[in-house]
């Protein structure tokens, strides 16, 4: 492919620029005129063509509008794309083939072979050689070539009307036979050779431009390939742990005899350790399986108050024993329903609220919020916990990290909860902010941490999906 739709808009900028510099000089004529220079041009035909141009222009701007909505031009290179037919670069030709049309009679109606606007063919044949394959462009430029030279003869024999600048020239030349054979001599070598040298530049970029995205996708492929791999090796890993905790299991149940109770705990705190490991494991794997997944899959409407109502319900005794105040805040009489995938959603929201507890000390305050406007619906997690130093707060998105204030403190943790959170939100469009100090800070020992998390309205987010 030679075309973007991104450049189909430009192009369509372009002309807006050039409708101003075209109207720009006919004024400049008019006011020449009103001087008594001498020099006159009738500028009704020029009027109208310009504004034809602006007009045909909106028009190309809006089918524009419509056909990036309703054909996916951003996916072009897929095959899917190929079979549609009507393509971005089928686009293009007929914005050129318009403008070279618009340009001929524009200079046609202000000197032909006499004016100095003929270059601005030059101008448009660089333009369309950006845009189009040289074959096609070529081809354009040739029946261009074909019409001015064959106008230009007529109006040199006087079979066509030749509308002049007047007293722009002291002698007409439109009619001198040496000129017009130099003239288009000229005209024509300068033209075809500006056509190579674009089209030469044009396919340059192009083929680095491939070369880069194939890197590109040898990178993502490589990727994957690392992460099935991370995913295998984890995955055996739990195979034995779990085997072990197995074993533990049956010795604390007296499976294999009655145990002192000097064993048991010993026993028991590793078994907490396995379970832990686990649970690290469980994670990792989620991660990856995550990042294999390109599609949101089973979307629905979830009700999110009820969400994180039941994920409330589910952490309420641990809350409570922590003495924890907890609350949260709905927008009264509103269901705030967004589409994702339920099991995802709530992963993502109660490990915001699981973290949020676990940093919080006891005699804490807990705050979650959901908010809804016109655009987005946002998700609030405020606490008055350990807090975040300032240094390290784009870090704590990444997996695996811990706050130099957790470790310190000696809290449990793997690193992965908010990391998992970034993974799912990002999946529905979404965005994470924070803050610390939190809105509900208790002092410089208890700053507090806030999470503000933004989705996209519903129907915003089934347009991209």
């Amino acid at each position: 492919m030679w075309i973007t739709s991104k450049r189909n808009l430009w192009l369509i900028y372009l002309r807006y620029g050039a409708f101003v510099l075209l109207a720009t000089l006919i004024s400049g004529l008019m006011f020449v005129d009103t001087l008594n220079s001498g020099i006159y041009v009738e500028t009704f035909p020029l009027w109208i063509i310009a504004v034809s141009i602006f007009s045909y222009n909106i028009v190309f701007q809006r089918f524009w509008k419509h056909l990036y909505k309703t054909r996916n031009w951003e996916l072009e290179e897929s095959a899917e794309y190929r079979r549609r037919g009507f393509r971005s670069m089928h686009f293009a030709l007929i914005q050129i083939c318009t403008d070279f049309i618009a340009l001929l009679l524009f200079i046609y109606f202000t000197g032909g072979v006499e004016t100095p606007l003929y270059f601005f063919f030059i101008f448009h044949a660089i333009i369309g050689s950006l845009l189009l394959p040289g074959s096609v462009m070529s081809a354009i430029i040739t029946g261009t070539v074909f019409v001015t030279v064959i106008g230009a003869v007529l109006e040199a024999n006087g079979l066509i009307p030749h509308h002049a600048i007047e007293g722009l020239l002291p002698v007409p030349l439109y009619n001198h036979n040496v000129y017009l054979i130099m003239y288009f001599s000229f005209y024509v070598i300068t033209i075809y050779l500006s056509i190579y040298l674009t089209n030469s530049i044009a396919r340059e970029l192009y083929n680095k431009q491939k070369s880069l995205t194939l890197a590109y996708r040898s990178l993502e492929e490589a990727k994957v390939s690392k992460q099935r791999y991370v995913m295998s090796v984890v995955h055996d890993l739990k195979t034995p742990i779990a085997a072990v905790i197995t074993y533990i299991s049956m010795l604390l149940e007296g499976t294999y005899g009655n145990l002192a109770e000097e064993l048991k705990r010993p026993l028991v705190r590793s078994k907490k350790r396995l379970d832990s490991a686990i649970n690290t494991i469980n994670n990792i794997l989620y991660i990856s399986q995550l990042k294999l997944q390109s599609k949101i899959d089973e979307l629905t409407d979830i009700d999110l108050g009820q969400l994180l109502e039941e994920i409330y319900s589910e952490m309420a005794i641990l809350i409570k024993s922590k003495q924890i105040e907890y609350s949260f805040e709905c927008p009264e009489n509103h269901t705030v329903v967004m589409k994702a995938e339920r099991k995802l959603m709530k992963l993502a929201l109660s490990n915001m609220v699981s973290n949020a507890y676990k940093y919080t000390e006891a005699g804490g305050r807990i705050k979650v919020a959901i908010y809804d406007d016109e655009n987005s619906i946002q998700l609030l997690f405020a606490d008055s916990g350990i807090g975040i130093p300032e240094n390290e707060k784009n870090k704590i998105f990444q997996d695996f990290y811990r706050s130099s204030i957790s470790k310190s403190k000696g809290i449990e943790g793997t690193g992965l909860g908010i990391s998992i959170v970034v993974e799912v939100i990002e999946r529905y469009r979404g965005k994470i902010e924070i803050k610390s100090p939190s809105g509900l800070s208790m002092g410089e020992n208890k700053p507090g941490t806030e999470f503000l998390i933004k989705f996209p309205k519903a129907k915003k987010l089934n347009k991209k999906a």
